[in-house]
């Protein structure tokens, strides 16, 4: 079914460019579902499960981060951010069509949906305006990598001293994305522990929209986030009777390879959570949405929100 594109304008005077399906024609409306999307790609990428979403009675939107997709195509400035804070900066917008959303769809459920980098902006979104959300899904979401984590906290800070948030690094894109890969040599491609479905990595793998390197203080805000949303503070202060959904591939670098995303699961239940529910699969990489067993994962997916969101009489 086909979407829109429209934009918004941020708090700071950025525009901000979003995605929006229309619940299908027809159907009862049961909510609004809000997508943030993870690093290097693009809300364009969701369209199969908006779809999906679509004919199970919800309004789907999303929009793309700054320095990302169409909002970074507006400037011709794909991957640069200027900020100082990126993540403060992505919330806020992510608020701004909640706003949106709200006066456009009133009087509803309102699900929050993160993948990636997008799960961890969700999750700080949550901490920040909680009371908002009727539903969270996080997918391929993160602990804080320790080792790699340090390293690249370390090395961001220390060339941002010398060259500045906004320039980017190509050492240091290479080394996060080239060690995701390095647990599935031989390499086919740049993209191998995106999915085990071929197809899907090569339809990434030309997307035009697809980014590579970013401005210093996007990596260096990440991580600085990673390590302080993995604290039990970040976890206690998430509502308790808030439902939520973690999914994630035991073969996801960024999850681990399943240890990192399960102690995640585990923190928020250790701390109070009461409504989670934690699905690992068995050979998933980092997208679970585009992997081979893609169907099950958006079955799953439907399966919990007629639980949480039920179908309206």
């Amino acid at each position: 079914m086909p979407y829109k594109t429209n934009t918004f304008t941020a708090k700071d005077g950025e525009v901000i460019c979003y995605y929006k399906w229309e619940a299908a024609e027809g159907t009862v409306l049961r909510g609004v579902i809000q997508i943030a999307h993870g690093i290097g790609e693009h809300a364009g990428r969701y369209e199969t499960i908006a779809n999906r979403l679509q004919k199970e009675g919800f309004t789907v939107y999303a929009n793309d981060h700054r320095a990302h997709g169409k909002t970074a195509e507006i400037k011709r400035l794909f991957g640069y951010y200027d900020g100082d804070d990126y993540f403060g900066d992505a919330v806020a917008d992510m608020h701004s069509l909640t706003t949106l959303m709200c006066q456009e769809h009133p009087n509803t459920k309102f699900i929050l949906f993160g993948h990636s980098m997008g799960s961890l902006l969700s999750r700080k979104y949550v901490l920040e305006h909680g009371s908002d959300i009727d539903a969270l899904i996080l997918s391929g979401t993160a602990n804080f990598i320790k080792g790699l984590g340090h390293f690249g906290l370390a090395s961001t800070k220390l060339v941002s001293a010398f060259r500045g948030r906004e320039r980017s690094n190509e050492t240091l894109r290479a080394f996060f994305f080239d060690e995701f890969n390095k647990k599935f040599k031989p390499n086919r491609t740049k993209l191998d522990w995106i999915s085990s479905d071929e197809t899907a990595v090569d339809i990434f793998e030309a997307d035009p929209y697809r980014i590579e390197n970013f401005s210093i203080g996007v990596f260096a805000d990440i991580l600085t986030n990673s390590r302080q949303l993995n604290k039990p503070e970040a976890f206690i202060s998430t509502p308790d009777d808030l439902p939520i959904l973690i999914f994630s591939g035991d073969e996801d670098p960024v999850g681990e390879m399943g240890k990192g995303v399960t102690k995640v699961a585990k923190n928020y239940r250790e701390n109070g959570n009461n409504e989670l529910t934690f699905n690992l699969y068995k050979g998933g990489r980092h997208e679970m949405l585009n992997e081979i067993n893609s169907e099950e994962v958006e079955e799953d997916i439907i399966t919990w929100l007629n639980k949480h969101i039920p179908h309206k009489p």
